[in-house]
């Protein structure tokens, strides 16, 4: 079928869970940090969520069945894929020559500049169905403020249901952040808990850790893997101008328990953007990292940028948040990243006790009896 066709097939199931909920697009689009004229195109099919995950939050939202997650998700490939046969289609006639003394006329109106040098477009992701009722989302709260000088007092803590600005509007750019993403190669996080052995339960997959490490009070050791998706809201570029790092506490390093899981090794994201940043640095600030693409860069409606941000510190336990400058037109503001409205925390490790869970086992083993 053409690409219209599967996206209108998603649309009318979308329109059908808003109708069932009861809630209005403009409820619906605050609690999805996207505008209400964006989420109404998606419902009545006149265009596609780039990341399924927009589509399973919205879904979570209407209070879905696991059945309607999955066929969510069916009609979500079955319409990114036609789309994206239908581009490659296009591109041959594009190239066609010319009829003979008639110059070549570009079939694209001026538009954006093309990409910065480094940008590369995203493969999409495709989510296993199985693991849709566990997935976790966590969205960074948005802060559309001014610019001038001393405007800079925002609680960071109370970013995600703070509104736009008296006579202001919301700012046309979302970050979804999962602070406990798997860092390619790796064979799962290392947290720090308060607690034995016996009361920590088995160590989760990557979609469960928000909610594992939330319920245990974990803090990251040592390193944090933070992957942030960022997408225009609406019809515009916007161009992502900077990205800041603010450490709101720096204490001595946590004594707790350390844990790992087994989160299985050598997979991870291929990173395309991606920064360091260290927690011990007086002045923390993010680098570019492996020769990687720095800012400025640029992001619209169809074409989201996943950012990755690995966070380290060997010497203290550190409370953080990320700051996002953006523009778009005479437009700018500032987005601030953090964990549901708390800020990270990575927490430097001083030798105690290592613990493990191997695939298979039935209990945590500790790796200094070896």
């Amino acid at each position: 079928m053409s690409a219209d066709t599967e996206i209108a097939d998603l649309a009318a199931l979308l329109e059908e869970l808003k109708r069932r909920s009861g809630l209005s697009y403009g409820t619906l689009a605050k609690r999805l940090h996207m505008s209400a004229s964006t989420l109404h195109r998606y419902c009545k099919g006149d265009g596609l969520p780039p990341e399924f995950a927009t589509v399973e939050r919205f879904a979570r939202l209407c209070k879905a069945t696991p059945e309607e997650l999955v066929e969510l998700h069916r009609r979500w490939i079955a319409a990114d894929t036609a789309r994206e046969r239908e581009r490659e289609q296009r591109v041959p006639a594009q190239e066609s020559p010319s009829p003979a003394g008639t110059p070549p006329v570009s079939a694209v109106p001026p538009g954006p500049p093309a990409s910065p040098a480094g940008r590369r477009r995203r493969p999409a992701l495709v989510v296993v169905a199985v693991a849709l009722a566990t997935a976790l989302t966590v969205t960074a709260g948005v802060l559309l403020a001014s610019r001038d000088d001393g405007s800079d007092t925002t609680d960071p803590t109370d970013t995600a249901e703070q509104p736009p600005p008296e006579g202001g509007e919301e700012a046309p750019v979302t970050v979804a952040a999962r602070p406990h993403a798997v860092e390619q190669g790796a064979c799962g996080n290392w947290y720090l808990v308060d607690a034995e052995p016996e009361s920590v339960p088995p160590p989760p997959d990557e979609a469960a850790a928000p909610g594992w490490a939330r319920a245990m009070g974990a803090v990251s050791a040592e390193r944090q893997y933070v992957e942030l998706t960022i997408q225009s809201s609406a019809d515009e570029t916007v161009v992502l101008r900077d990205l800041r790092v603010r450490v709101t506490r720096a204490g001595d390093p946590l004594p707790w328990n350390l844990y790992t899981g087994y989160g299985g090794c050598g997979g991870g994201p291929v990173e395309t953007t991606a920064f360091d940043v260290d927690l011990d640095a007086a002045a923390p600030e993010p680098t570019a990292a492996g020769g990687q693409p720095d800012l400025p860069l640029w992001v619209d409606e169809t074409d989201p940028l996943v950012v990755y941000v690995t966070a380290s510190t060997e010497a203290h336990d550190v409370e953080w948040y990320l700051e996002l400058d953006w523009s778009s037109g005479d437009r700018e503001g500032v987005l601030v990243i953090d964990d549901e409205g708390e800020p990270f925390r990575t927490s430097a490790t001083t030798g105690q006790p290592e613990w493990s869970f191997p695939i298979g086992g039935t209990e945590w083993y500790s790796y200094d009896a070896e």
